[in-house]
């Protein structure tokens, strides 16, 4: 911004300043001169100047407790269904069946394009876009389909990642080919929409224009940084597509699935390292294979975290300073470390095949011991999430040994995921609501830094020190682990959310 211009924003800022002494203001304007305040933030190097802060106070002033149903919920989804991106398209479940046949035509296409010969070189095509017109085509059931176009972005470089990944061209395209495609829920705060192949190695999302644009930005970067750095958590993209059929225009990212469908999950976390709004919901929880939040992990399943040896341990945590030091360069935040919990010695479910699932127990019982071993080099547990195939029981590949407080032997699934959002003018518009709602709700115990959503910088700091502290602690003797498992962790359920509980918020027993 030129010099004259940042004056004529004081200028306006200052007379915002006066009409809040004269004037009664509605919700709706109160949300512009949030979020007029968050431009003005922006343009003046992101820091708060003395009027925006006046201007904040005043609100908070006249208003006090009547804003506190300003957001209903201090959670992620709550604040994505009030403001959607303009492009977002809400799709029948006709258009949602349309979309995966489509996405196997294309795959297919695009793959038989592809050569089976190793990448000779770095890819250089990070902006080229490979289109196909579909005109009457049939599906894998023969079925006639409308016609649609299907693009394939930065196809060379996706084609070098595959490789590097070590995906098979044959298994991608069967993968995705061969049977219909499985639609997941979402238990996130985004509306994408997840597909799953029937042999539950890759999923297909559906990113918005943010994200489109995000990832085209970073996938330079991107692809240097997997190809120098094989034990990275972050997501493993294999493809980046584009479906266009009348007036939808949905785009697709596909990526490996970072949880096996072979061996039992446990439990699943999605940890940000925030603790506003950060338990899993009621509905969540009635899932078959619910995905909690960070405060159930503190309070209710890992209140004293979970522990690795120390090389395991350290080696873990500086992929994941490397990894956030990456997405910091990209203003990218909002990420979650996602885990996946596999308890060595649970004894068998009703639904499960036993043949199969006592052969991969043994399995998992010998990758334990023998990575437990103190003479395993650390380092090469992490690379070996780099691949999707293994001589023996490819799902346990990648997997981390550790224990629970009680000493209970656990295999852990660990990646980041949700890479893609930066911190755009929206995201600051949503860490000014959050921030204003705390401020006029009556008895609040939590802070502005509890707040899911912060500047990159600060965020991948909070990250580091949740995952350091609280998450992946340092292994412990038995006894020592047997007399931490019996301290109590104390936490009153006000200081847990910041506010009063909602009739829809489950509370755990341990909260009661």
């Amino acid at each position: 911004m030129y010099g004259e211009e940042v004056t004529m924003f004081k200028i306006v800022l200052s007379n915002l300043t006066m009409m809040i002494n004269t004037f009664t203001f509605s919700k709706g304007l109160i949300i512009f001169l949030v979020y007029y305040l968050t431009i003005i933030s922006t343009v003046t190097s992101n820091t708060e100047t003395e009027d925006e802060n006046v201007i904040i106070e005043k609100i908070i002033t006249i208003f006090g407790p009547s804003l506190e149903d300003l957001l209903a919920e201090d959670d992620d989804m709550e604040f994505n269904y009030k403001l959607k991106d303009d492009n977002e398209e809400i799709l029948t479940k006709q258009q949602i069946g349309h979309i995966m046949d489509s996405i196997q035509l294309g795959v297919k296409y695009e793959m038989e394009k592809r050569t089976q010969q190793v990448p000779d070189s770095f890819p250089d095509d990070f902006q080229d876009i490979s289109t196909k017109i579909f005109n009457n085509w049939r599906d894998i059931n023969n079925n006639k389909i409308q016609n649609f176009s299907y693009s394939t972005y930065a196809p060379s470089t996706f084609h070098y990642l595959r490789h590097l990944f070590g995906i098979d061209a044959n298994d991608y395209v069967n993968s995705f080919c061969k049977s219909p495609l499985r639609e997941l829920s979402n238990p996130g705060a985004s509306s994408s929409i997840f597909y799953l192949t029937p042999n539950d190695r890759f999923i297909m999302k559906t990113v918005q224009q943010t994200e489109y644009i995000c990832l085209l930005g970073l996938l330079h970067r991107y692809t240097t940084y997997l190809n120098d750095n094989q034990e990275s958590l972050l997501p493993k993209f294999s493809g980046f597509y584009n479906f266009q059929c009348k007036s939808t225009d949905i785009k697709l990212v596909s990526m490996n699935n970072l949880l096996p469908s072979d061996i039992k999950i446990h439990q699943k976390f999605d940890l940000k390292g925030s603790t506003l709004g950060r338990i899993a919901s009621v509905n969540e929880r009635k899932k078959k294979s619910p995905t909690y939040k960070d405060l159930d992990f503190n309070y209710e399943f890992h209140r004293k975290g979970i522990f690795l040896k120390p090389d395991t341990r350290l080696a873990l945590l500086k992929t994941i300073e490397n990894d956030c030091e990456i997405l910091k360069e990209f203003n990218i935040m909002d990420y979650s470390i996602l885990i996946g919990v596999h308890y060595i010695d649970s004894s068998l479910q009703a639904d499960e095949n036993t043949s199969t699932t006592e052969a991969l127990r043994k399995a998992a019982t010998d990758r334990w011991e023998s990575l437990m071993d103190d003479s395993v080099e650390d380092k090469s547990i992490q690379a070996e999430t780099w691949t999707l195939s293994d001589k023996n029981h490819a799902s346990l590949s990648g997997s981390i040994p550790s224990k629970s407080v009680y000493g209970e032997k656990l295999l852990l699934f660990v990646g980041i995921i949700d890479i893609l959002q930066t911190f755009r003018i929206i995201k600051k518009l949503e860490y000014r609501l959050k921030t204003f709602k705390l401020k006029v709700t009556p008895g609040a115990t939590e802070t502005a830094e509890s707040i899911s959503v912060q500047p990159p910088v600060f965020y991948a700091s909070r990250f580091l020190k949740y995952m350091t502290d609280t998450v992946f602690r340092p292994m412990l003797s038995d006894q020592e682990l047997e007399k931490l498992s019996k301290q109590p962790v104390p936490m009153k359920l006000s200081s847990k959310r910041g506010c009063a509980p909602s009739s829809s918020m489950y509370i755990p027993d341990c909260f009661k």
